[in-house]
C-alpha cells in the first residue's frame, strides 16, 4: 500500500486547519507537539488532544497517541494521530510523504 502519511510538526490553528485540508484530501496525518503544547486558540487545535486525549476540529478527530502502533490504530480509525514528540523523533517510523513545519516560531528554529 503508498504511505500516505503526512507529518506536521505543531498543532496550533494554523498547523490544524492545514492537516484538516490534508485529511479530506485522504492522506493520513500525524501531528507531533510539545509536552504543553503553547496554543493560544486551543478550541480549533488539534494541539488540544495533548490536553485532553482527544478533540475534534471540523468534525475530524485528533487522538493522542504514545506510540507508532496507537498512531497507526488511530489513522486507520480515520483520526489524526497527535503525538508528543517535539524533537520528531518519531519520523523514522512513519516515513512520511512529506513534512510540514506548522509552528510558529518566533525566532529560528536549529538546524537539523
Amino acid at each position: 500500500m503508498e504511505n500516505k502519511i503526512i507529518l506536521i510538526r505543531g498543532g496550533g490553528d494554523l498547523a490544524s486547519g492545514v492537516a484538516v485540508c490534508l485529511h479530506e484530501a485522504g492522506y493520513s496525518v500525524v501531528i507531533t507537539e510539545l509536552a504543553q503544547p503553547l496554543v493560544v486558540r486551543r478550541q480549533v487545535s488539534f494541539a488540544e488532544a495533548v490536553y485532553e486525549g482527544t478533540c475534534v476540529v471540523e468534525g475530524i478527530i485528533g487522538r493522542k497517541v504514545e506510540s507508532t502502533a496507537q498512531a497507526e490504530g488511530a489513522i486507520a480509525a480515520g483520526e489524526i494521530a497527535v503525538m508528543v514528540d517535539p524533537d520528531c523523533e518519531c519520523l523514522e517510523s512513519f516515513k512520511p510523504l512529506a513534512i510540514v513545519d506548522g509552528r510558529m516560531l518566533k525566532r529560528d528554529a536549529p538546524a537539523e
